[in-house]
């Protein structure tokens, strides 16, 4: 019987080992493959602002025939700036969702 708990905890002792191991394995694999997403998408994001900024240019240049440079650039702003302020409120409201849903019914964070 003693031989057998001997056993017992030595397979114990090896399946925790191989487990940390393939965390460890895991975990830097993950790591790897998430720095790679990261990368791209930093790479889009940049990507999808240039081509914001291209639109926006391309914009001010097809309104100027019909109403002057300066009213073609106060539009596209006036636009972009409404647009930033309804994202702005957008986010105010989905972020005070999230700390209430943290900070429960009674108030008190969790």
């Amino acid at each position: 019987m003693r031989e057998d708990v001997e056993a017992l905890i030595e397979d114990g002792k090896t399946y925790l080992e191989a487990e940390l191991v393939f965390q460890k394995t895991r975990a830097a694999y993950v790591a790897d493959r998430a720095k790679g997403a990261v990368i791209f998408g930093a790479v889009a994001a940049v990507l999808a602002f240039l081509a914001l900024i291209g639109l926006t240019v391309g914009l001010i240049i097809a309104l100027t025939p019909l109403i002057t440079a300066w009213g073609a650039s106060a539009v596209v702003v006036a636009l972009l700036a409404i647009a930033a302020i309804l994202c702005v409120r957008t986010a105010g409201k989905r972020w005070s969702k999230v700390m209430a849903a943290i900070e429960g019914p009674d108030g008190e964070r969790r």
